[in-house]
Order: structure tokens, then sequence, then C-alpha cells
């Protein structure tokens, strides 16, 4: 009897595989993504640990419903799958930056898992956390919300009209991409003062000279005055990157989530908000700023959102799942 779903969520620092049963989270294993070897590398990665899971939650493969997969974009579609072409994994898009060690110029991660799983629903990682903001989290009950997450990228999901917008090749909400300055650092898609560029965990890091974010957010913590100058500058980019957002979308609701935000939100949500409030009040005065209620789980959960049964749904509501979820297994 199909039983349990895998969650995958993939980002530019580390994969995270969960299986779920309709009572709960049984397990969820973390590694870092592997950037060495070919095109093939993320996806037998994700196979890799899919299986690593099942055998540590004695999951049979012949139990498995489906597999929800959310990955970081953007993507380009041919012959029917969505190739993954991501300036966070794929390291020939600027080579020129020489930070990511390999030559690849694209992922064909759904077709190479659509050979191993029939039941698959891929999406970017943003769109599956958007959704299960819709299903689970803070967007219930709104017709008009971004979600946005700020970790080694910046990425984002749209609901407009009560709808999740995805566009001709599933990208739309990639606001990581939008222009912030005139010119500026190189982003990994080849931008000169991009979003991303300015405000990710990496844009910190690099600022600030830290090998992670978290180091920069120690030494604010510690009032260091470089530290305190990098952060704000992020900040007030990301401010008014949601505020470029909100122009044009006129959105009610921005929820943030992503590991730098989300380790650091005492520091940036106020800052952030400051600066989103000094764009036109006609606009902003009415939109509020969150951070996301699905907290660390809600990568797991956006890409359960995309199979989970709809007779599990007011379950899940009911008994939230993700509250009670065993700590993930680091693996190296």
């Amino acid at each position: 009897m199909k039983k349990y779903l895998v969650g995958v969520d993939i980002g530019g620092t580390n994969m995270r595989v969960s299986i779920a049963s309709q009572e709960k989270i049984i397990i969820k294993v973390v590694q870092k993504t592997k950037l060495e070897g070919d095109e093939h590398t993320v996806p037998n990665q994700v196979v890799s640990l899919i299986d690593i899971a099942c055998q540590r939650a004695e999951v049979q493969k012949e139990e498995i419903l489906a597999l929800g997969v959310g990955t970081i974009g953007p993507f380009k579609k041919r012959n029917g799958f969505l190739y993954v072409v991501t300036a966070n994994i794929c390291g020939a898009l600027a080579k020129e930056r020489d930070v990511i060690p390999n030559n690849w110029k694209e992922i064909p991660l759904q077709k190479d898992l659509s050979e191993h799983y029939g039941n698959l629903r891929f999406d970017n990682d943003c769109v599956a956390a958007v959704n299960a903001e819709r299903i689970f989290g803070a967007g219930q009950h709104k017709d008009n919300f971004v979600y946005v997450t700020i970790s080694t990228g910046v990425g984002g999901g749209i609901v407009q009209d009560g709808k999740i917008i995805r566009g001709k090749n599933a990208n739309a909400g990639h606001i990581g991409h939008i222009y912030i300055a005139e010119d500026g650092p190189q982003c990994g898609c080849g931008n000169y003062g991009d979003f991303e560029v300015l405000c990710s965990g990496l844009a910190i890091a690099r600022d600030y000279g830290s090998k992670t974010a978290e180091e920069a957010f120690v030494a604010y913590r510690n009032k260091e005055d470089k530290a305190i100058k990098v952060i704000q500058r992020a900040a007030r980019n990301i401010g008014r990157g949601l505020a470029s957002v909100n122009a044009i979308l006129d959105t009610e609701l921005f929820i943030i989530g992503g590991g730098v935000f989300m380790n650091n939100k005492d520091i940036l949500l106020p800052l952030i908000k400051e600066e989103f409030y000094r764009s036109f009040p006609t606009l902003s005065e009415e939109v509020e700023i969150i951070p996301s209620p699905l907290e660390d789980y809600l990568g797991d959960i956006g890409a359960f959102s995309l199979v989970i049964p709809k007779d599990w749904i007011e379950h899940w509501k009911n008994i939230k799942p993700w509250t009670t979820a065993p700590k993930p297994i680091k693996l190296n």
C-alpha cells in the first residue's frame, strides 16, 4: 500500500529530503548540495538521499505515494521537461566569478528524476513555498501575497488574485534578478547589481569578508561597525526590492523566509520595514511584512504541498505535523 510522501528541497547550500505519512513527518536528512562532477550530480544526489532516508525510516520504495521537489531555479523548458539553470549551482553561467567549482550550464533534474519516480511533481522552491503558505501558513484566506526567501540566494513566489503566478517557463517570481543598482558586483546569473547580488547571504558574507553571512550577524550583535554597515545596507536594499515588487503587484502581504532571514529576523525585519514604508505610502501603507510561520520546515512543507492528497490537507491543518517533526539528520 502506497502511504508515504517524499519531499525534496534543493538549495544552493543544502539539499533536504523528508518523508511523511498522513500522521507525521517521519524523518528529514540534510546534506550539502554537491557542486562537483557532471550535470547529473544533483539528480543522483537526490536519488541517493531518498534511498538513505527510506532505509533509515524503514520505508520501501514501493510504499512511496508521490515525490514533490522544490528547487532553486530558474528553469529552461525543453522536450516537456524543466531543466534547472540556476546561478547558485551552475558554474558556467558566470565563469569569471570563479565561485562555483563546475562547468554546468543546466541540470536535467526533472528528466533524470522521472526515470526513477513515476508520480513526480516539480516546481520552483519559492513557488512550492508560496503554495505551502497558501494551504497551511500565513497566506490562508488571502488572494494577494508574495513569499520571499533571503538565503544563499533571493527568490519569490506570487499569489495574485487567488492564483499562483508561474509564467511561460515557470520562472515568474524570480525577484532575485530584478535590478536594484546601476552597477555593482556580478551575480552568478551574469547580472550586475541585481537584488540577489546585493542582499543574499552570499552577498552579506562577501561584503563583510567572511565565509558565511552568519559571521557578519554575530559581529553585528557585538556592535562591530563594519558588520552594522554591511547588514544595514543589505536590509535597505531588501526593503527597496520589496517596494519595487509591490509597485507592480499591489500585494497585501509579504511573507519572508530563508535561513539567513529566519535566523536573524530580529535584526532584519525592523530594518526592512523601515525602508519599505518609506516608499510611496499610497502603495505601501496597507502592506504587511511578516516572517513565515512555517519556519524551518517551510521548504519541506512546500515540497509536500505539491503532492499532498486532498484528504490529508484538513488533517494536516489540525495536527500541524511540522511542529512535532524530528530534528534533521545531517549527513556528510
